[in-house]
């Protein structure tokens, strides 16, 4: 009995140490903890790393803007309510300018404007490129976050996010 309450004891601290939140090496080594984005876009971490959220910025390829609501670990769509999300976007004139992304419906997944993962901005953002934005205020769930600062040069295809 013993040997296998030491097994579990040895196995909860491995969990511990090199799960997700251990090491924050960026350097490559093994062991490495990545998200992936789905979409081939740029994952932006919302709230504490293992219970947040991330928010993926994707430029779909007719030059929009689309934003994914993501669990902690951007494994899993995240159904929100929000009317719009608003991007406070700084140029390099320091002139600044509001970005609307609307919820986008999904007839397939049964996503609702209302009840949906996606927001589209209204309009192209490819010559807004490379964009330094600010959300400044997000609800996600019973969650407020404000000023989620990004900067987005488009989709890398094989965008990660690393801890």
């Amino acid at each position: 009995m013993r040997s296998s309450t030491l097994l579990t004891l040895a196995l909860s601290l491995n969990l511990l140490v090199f799960g997700c939140g251990g090491d924050s090496n960026k350097s490559g080594s093994v062991g490495e903890h990545v998200h992936v984005a789905p979409h081939g876009g740029q994952l932006v971490e919302v709230g504490e790393h293992g219970s947040g959220y991330n928010l993926e910025l994707v430029l779909h390829p007719d030059g929009f803007l689309q934003i994914y609501v993501l669990d902690a670990h951007a494994e899993n769509f995240v159904r929100i309510s929000t009317p719009s999300i608003e991007i406070e976007l700084s140029g390099e004139d320091n002139a600044s300018r509001t970005l609307l992304c609307e919820p986008v419906a999904d007839p397939a997944t049964g996503e609702t404007v209302g009840n949906t993962s996606l927001f589209t901005s209204t309009e192209r953002i490819t010559d807004l490129l490379p964009l330094q934005g600010v959300i400044p205020q997000f609800q996600l769930m019973e969650f407020v976050y404000e000023n989620i600062a990004f900067e987005f040069s488009g989709n890398s295809g094989h965008a990660n996010h690393e801890h």
